[in-house]
């Protein structure tokens, strides 16, 4: 049996990156291990809201990408400081869930780096109680993609921000991310700066006996997927589950309900208890997409402050 190829390939974009994955996951040949590492991104499982995982606001305010993978699971922060790992596999059978025979590699090589690592139950990585690496996989047709991530001097800080919701209440059966205490793997032993650490992390896998190589690269076909997916409000928002949004900001009031695809099905706006009628007509059918409903309010006869605040309450 060929040895697994093992790679460092990193796009500039998380759009390009999570394109790459999916393009690859579908034509692979040869096993392999693919370490990477992604600009500031918060990045969702495939079946989870977007919305009610991330702190919409904050995250535009400071141009951090939401984007959604092909995989289950939970969100998870990508920053420079955070090394990311994909394995790309064979199953033997259709269904078949197995996170330790590949993130064993992982344990192993964290542990011959000086790292005391422990896997949970949830396939998790943890340092001294606290949580280093997220998991997730995606199977089909035999193939499974495992993927993961390794908080090395990942900014703590700017990591819950992105991810911390502080505003609205959500009503939906969707996946929701189980939140643990983190921390760096730095914090617990300093190996250099992140490209230092995953040149190290790099060399411990090929001891493990990994075939290092050049993994393949189409831009046509990953363009192609970033269209129509990881550049698109369509998939990264549009794809969550129905759901019930209700929030307060200001004077307003909101409530909108949402079927998946992103179509608001039914909208309630009240300022200072007053119903807004008329922008509540105008928003039935158009998605609940940031740009979409700013352009509806910006054509609203509305005082700059309401429309600002309108659309605060409104995501």
């Amino acid at each position: 049996m060929d040895r697994m190829l093992l790679d460092i390939l990193h796009l500039p974009t998380c759009a390009e990156n999570l394109a790459y994955e999916e393009w690859y996951f579908t034509q692979f040949e040869q096993e392999s291990l693919r370490l990477w590492v992604n600009p500031h991104a918060v990045v969702v499982g495939k079946h989870q809201n977007a919305l009610s995982e991330c702190n919409f606001h904050f995250c535009h305010e400071h141009r951090i990408p939401i984007v959604r993978r092909i995989s289950g699971g939970g969100t998870v922060y990508h920053d420079p400081g955070n090394v990311n790992f994909s394995f790309f596999r064979w199953v033997q059978k259709e269904k078949m869930i197995d996170y330790d025979r590949s993130l064993n590699m992982i344990h192993k090589a964290l542990q011959t780096l000086g790292y005391p690592v422990e896997m949970n139950e949830r396939h998790d990585l943890f340092l001294e109680g606290k949580k280093i690496s997220g998991n997730a996989q995606h199977l089909k047709k035999g193939r499974s993609l495992h993927h993961g991530t390794l908080l090395y001097d990942a900014d703590l800080n700017l990591l819950r921000s992105s991810i911390k919701r502080t505003s609205g209440v959500f009503e939906d059966k969707a996946v929701r991310s189980v939140r643990s205490p983190i921390s760096n793997l730095r914090a617990y032993k300093d190996l250099g700066d992140t490209p230092a650490f995953l040149q190290k992390l790099h060399a411990a896998l090929i001891d493990l006996d990994f075939e290092e190589g050049a993994l393949p690269l189409e831009r046509e076909l990953l363009d192609v997927a970033i269209d129509e997916r990881y550049d698109s409000d369509d998939w990264n928002f549009g794809y969550s589950p129905h759901y019930v949004f209700r929030n307060e900001h200001k004077t307003f009031t909101v409530a909108l309900e949402v079927e998946r695809g992103g179509i608001i099905q039914n909208a309630e706006i009240r300022h200072t208890g007053e119903s807004m009628e008329s922008i509540e007509r105008q928003l039935l059918g158009q998605k609940h997409h940031y740009a979409v409903v700013e352009a509806v309010l910006s054509a609203a006869e509305l005082a700059p402050e309401d429309t600002r605040s309108l659309l605060t309450a409104l995501f």
